[in-house]
Formats: C-alpha cells, sequence, structure tokens
C-alpha cells in the first residue's frame, strides 16, 4: 500500500485515503510473469494470460472510451458461465466501475429488480436473455446494452474487443473502500439485497485464501468451475488469477459430473470451489472412479454445513482434501 496525496490526520494515514492495488492489477501481473501460459479454458477453447490481458483492456477501453462509463458506474451482467463473463469482472474492476452480476436464472422482472436497486448504468447480457435485457432497459432507463453473441439489443461483445484490441483505458486511482462487486443475496426471505465488496476487502479475501486456504497454489496448479462465476466461484477465480492459476471452465451449463472429473485428469486440476450439493453429486457419480483425480490437493466447500457422512463418504473418495 503507499499513501495517497489527500491529507492524513496526524498520527497516521487516513484508511480512507489508503491506496490499494486494483484487482485487475492480478490479470496484469500474471499475464507479465507468464504470457504465453495458458491462463483460460472454455470447452476446447484456450487464451494465454497475454490474450485475457489484451481482451481485458479492449473491453475496459471500449466501456470508457464509447459508452462513457467512469469510476463508480454500476455495471449488470446477465449471463451463464463464459469467458466473456469472466472478462468483464477485471474490465469493471479495471476503470473503477462496479460489477453487478446477476443470478442468470432469475426471471426478467427479478432481474430488473436489481438493475433498478443497483442504480446499473449499463448492462452486459448474453444473446440467450433478450426479455431480461427488455426488462432491465425498461426498468432504469439503461445508457447501453453489450450483447455476448449476436442480438437485436446490442453490439455483440466480442465485436467490440476486436475494435479496440490494442487500446488500454487509463485506471483511476483506486482506494481500499471503493466498491468493485455488488454479490447481491438470493432473496429467499424477501427482496434480493447487495453486499458491497471493496477493493480493499477482497484483497484481504485474496490474501486470507492463498495463505490459509490453499498454500502453494501457483502457476503449475489448475483450478475447475463447478459453480456460477456470479457468487462465490467468482471469488475462487478471482485467487487463482492471482498467482498465476489456469481456470477451466466447462463447456456445458448444466453440471455434467463425468465432464468434471475427465476434465480434472485431463488438465491435472488441483483445486476447486463448490457447494455440498455438488460435492455429494461428484463423489456418488460412477464416474469418479473412472477418472484420475490424485492431483486434487483443495477441494473447498461453502455455503452450508456438510452432513458428516456425505463428509466420510467425499473422504473416502478423494482423500484428505476437504
Amino acid at each position: 500500500m503507499t499513501r495517497s496525496d489527500q491529507a492524513a490526520p496526524l498520527g497516521g494515514v487516513s484508511p480512507a485515503t489508503t491506496r490499494v492495488m486494483n484487482l485487475a492489477h492480478f490479470l496484469t501481473q500474471s499475464a507479465r510473469r507468464f504470457p504465453n501460459a495458458i491462463g483460460f479454458v472454455w470447452g476446447e477453447q484456450q487464451w494465454t494470460w497475454s490474450e485475457l490481458e489484451a481482451r481485458v483492456d479492449a473491453m475496459a477501453d471500449a466501456l470508457v472510451s464509447r459508452f462513457g462509463v467512469r469510476k463508480g458506474d454500476r455495471i449488470l451482467v446477465q449471463s451463464s458461465n463464459n469467458n466473456q463473463m469472466f472478462e468483464s469482472m477485471f474490465a469493471c474492476f479495471r476503470i473503477g466501475a462496479v460489477w453487478v452480476p446477476t443470478n442468470f436464472r432469475q426471471s426478467p422482472d427479478e432481474v430488473a429488480f436489481l438493475a433498478q436497486a443497483s442504480g446499473a448504468r449499463g448492462m452486459i447480457c448474453h444473446a440467450a436473455f433478450p426479455a431480461h435485457a427488455e426488462a432491465c432497459q425498461q426498468a432504469a432507463q439503461l445508457d447501453f446494452v453489450i450483447a455476448i453473441g449476436s442480438a437485436d439489443f446490442g453490439p455483440d461483445y466480442d465485436v467490440i474487443v476486436e475494435e479496440h484490441l490494442g487500446k488500454r483505458a487509463e485506471s483511476p486511482p483506486i482506494f481500499r473502500d471503493d466498491p468493485c462487486w455488488f454479490f447481491f443475496t438470493s432473496g429467499t426471505t424477501g427482496r434480493p439485497k447487495a453486499a458491497v465488496l471493496t477493493h480493499g476487502q477482497m484483497a484481504f479475501v485474496i490474501t486470507n485464501h492463498l495463505c490459509d486456504l490453499m498454500p502453494g497454489t501457483g502457476p503449475s496448479d489448475a483450478s475447475i468451475v463447478v459453480a456460477p462465476l456470479s457468487h462465490g466461484a467468482g471469488v475462487h477465480q478471482l485467487v487463482q488469477v492471482a498467482h498465476g492459476v489456469k481456470t477451466i471452465l466447462p463447456a456445458a451449463e448444466k453440471l455434467d459430473v463425468a465432464a468434471i472429473w475427465q476434465l480434472v485428469e485431463r488438465w491435472k486440476v488441483s483445486n476447486l470451489f463448490t457447494v455440498p450439493t455438488i460435492l455429494k453429486m461428484l463423489i456418488e457419480d460412477p464416474s469418479v472412479d473412472r477418472f484420475d483425480h490424485s492431483s486434487l490437493r483443495y477441494v473447498i466447500y461453502a455455503g452450508a454445513p456438510m452432513y458428516r457422512t456425505d463428509q466420510k463418504r467425499a473422504l473416502a473418495k478423494l482423500g484428505p482434501v476437504l
């Protein structure tokens, strides 16, 4: 951390004026250290760290120069897992905008409420959700919508990236308490509410994960995504980027247990983040015995307690990695 140009009170540095590293710089660091190493895999597609960095730079530049996004603006993202969603997180962080991912299974009206409640300025929406884009435009009077794929409601994300490749937006100063992510609750007991995650808070979470949850994690490792990037899995992948760990994203939108274990074997996956329900499905499927999963060192589950019987079964199948 370094001291900002603003005046600090006598006796120390004011927490509000203490500058921290922009979370998007983790991607930049991995791109500089391991430019030609694979950083992200989605199905049969692969991107090196330098390619990811270039795509994030391009989208960040487009958000600023073409759509007028400024620090503090909220960008709603409605999409299932894909590389564009992953990139959009870092593009928002890079320019000081706030990433507002939805649960993509929510209805158009539910997502429209998130657009309104978050004060979203713009939206990145997968082409498969035109009704969601329309509902959000009506509810929040968005300035722009970008489509992931070809759609009538906005320009294509990948076309925009191609047009802005080689350009880089200037990152504004980022401070510890600047928001980076509105993490919405499920709304099971009322309307969803946004937990405001900040750059400083998430930098601490990343450090905590690397020191306490996954010590020794580094560029020779691989992490597989078995949950939506919009929530806990997105936090987990931030940690991977910080230490140059490649992310493996299954091609199927729905959970395909056999495909997960096949990818674990193929990429020698060393860690995954999940919830007890999914972990139970992973260890009870016969495919767990067909593929080599000896590369796993850390299987992290969260969100709910796990039944002791299921814990024992998981330990018996996977070893002491939970």
